[in-house]
């Protein structure tokens, strides 16, 4: 939808340009290997730009812009299958036509970030949307925000206003929050805030237990009641990720939340639920409606693949004038494309448990695990996840060894990360585009590459 400047002479030209970048994209439909003129390309300007910026890449990785579906073309001339999606937003893939009309029909406005102060329909219009949603819910605003991270500070300022002076925090072992100084602090792993004093205090319980589901509840409540037994009338809430991205896709099932969640509300706690990675990636909108804790939910973080980031609140956690602000809300673009991704996304065969999230869950944690009981036994050592978020262990499903694998996999022509360690696993934010003939391709290549190079 043009909100700018329009006429049928710009309709036509968006129409014909729409058509031109579509027609070049297509191209990208295949691995390639890096062009011979090309191949010092990448890692030169890789170089200086590490140079400038003070931190080194996990891959040697620098888009040329160029790519379709799930595929998509470095500087070098190479062309990778892309299963990480930049670990996660990208999840209609590359140059999906939804993303070419979102950049050209945002052009026709007069700027490019809509702000809080000059809000613009495109913010409305999402927001609204949004709200739409969750009405099984007790969820009834939402607030923009720069970044995930700061969709969760935001969440723990609405929180601690609220509960003031009860301001300690009940998050979960695997957790990540973010990187921000309070988010820092509710992610679980002490090495990525080494060297940082406390902002928040935290304290983190045994989460869902894949190796033990039937004991995993009583283990948390009774962790649980421990915390507020040391530090009575202190908490304000319990946060937690539904599915732990970055722990390895842990996830339990709804009985376990439901005991959580009970246990929460009769201690007089909210429930914060951080969607910055779920959100459209289960087999509902929300990972909270894949597990029907609808009911539950005080405040729910999002992101990644909404293109722009915020917070969901209850009424009862609307805040006092002045908490909360800020100046942009996000590009034109990314608002306009993230209300065409929830329309797209909710309108089509895409949730459910026959729509596509559940059949790519299938698809992959299915021959994976066959994988692992044939050609790769012994090395495909566990597959599981939700929807697109897929993950699965190589060898002794250590880091190094885990690290040097999805470089092989790179250096092979497909892309994805890794989660988690004691464990480490691979992981995957698979794109909804993906066609059967590119996942046998991706599935071709772990297999080659798990025999090839796993002891």
């Amino acid at each position: 939808m043009i909100n700018g400047v329009n006429s049928e002479e710009i309709q036509s030209n968006i129409n014909k340009l729409f058509s031109s970048i579509l027609k070049e994209q297509q191209k990208y439909t295949a691995i390639k290997a890096a062009d011979e003129d090309k191949k010092h390309l990448t890692e030169e300007k890789l170089a200086e730009y590490t140079k400038n910026r003070g931190k080194g890449f996990f891959y040697n990785y620098l888009s040329s812009g160029r790519g379709h579906g799930p595929f998509t073309e470095l500087i070098d001339g190479s062309v990778k299958l892309d299963l990480i999606g930049g670990i996660g937003p990208n999840i209609l893939g590359h140059s999906h036509p939804l993303y070419i009309k979102a950049h050209l029909e945002a052009a026709c406005s007069d700027t490019i970030m809509c702000g809080n102060l000059q809000p613009y329909q495109e913010a409305a219009n999402l927001t609204n949307l949004l709200i739409s949603k969750v009405q099984k819910s007790k969820l009834r605003n939402f607030w923009y925000t720069g970044s995930g991270s700061f969709a969760n500070d935001l969440a723990l300022k609405l929180i601690w206003q609220k509960k003031d002076p009860a301001y300690r925090l009940i998050a979960f072992t695997k957790a990540f929050a973010g990187r921000s100084v309070a988010t820092q602090d509710i992610t679980y792993n002490a090495s990525y805030r080494e060297g940082m004093q406390t902002a928040v205090n935290v304290d983190h319980v045994p989460h869902f237990d894949q190796t033990n589901p039937e004991g995993s509840a009583q283990r948390t409540i009774d962790a649980l009641n421990e915390v507020v037994k040391q530090h009575p009338g202190q908490h304000c809430a319990i946060m937690l990720e539904l599915v732990q991205g970055e722990g390895g896709f842990i996830f339990g099932e709804k009985d376990y939340y439901v005991q959580i969640f009970e246990w929460a509300k009769a201690h007089g706690l909210y429930i914060w639920i951080d969607e910055v990675q779920t959100f459209a990636r289960t087999k509902e909108l929300f990972a909270f409606q894949t597990l029907g804790l609808d009911e539950y939910v005080d405040i729910v973080t999002v992101g990644k693949a909404l293109q722009c980031c915020g917070t969901l609140y209850s009424d009862e956690l609307n805040p006092k004038p002045g908490l909360i602000a800020g100046t942009f809300n996000g590009s034109l673009t990314a608002l306009n494309a993230g209300e065409k991704i929830v329309r797209y996304l909710t309108e089509g065969n895409f949730y459910g448990e026959k729509g596509r999230m559940a059949e790519l869950e299938h698809t992959f944690i299915s021959r994976l695990k066959h994988l692992g009981a044939t050609s790769c036994k012994g090395k495909i050592t566990y597959a599981g996840g939700i929807g697109t978020m897929i993950a699965f262990e190589v060898g002794d499903s250590s880091g190094p060894v885990t690290t040097k694998f999805v470089k092989d996999l790179f250096d092979r022509g497909l892309l994805v990360f890794t989660a988690g360690s004691a464990p480490t696993r691979v992981r995957m934010l698979l794109p909804v585009c993906l066609t059967d003939e590119q996942i046998d391709i991706a599935l071709k290549i772990i297999e080659e590459t798990v025999i090839e190079t796993i002891n």
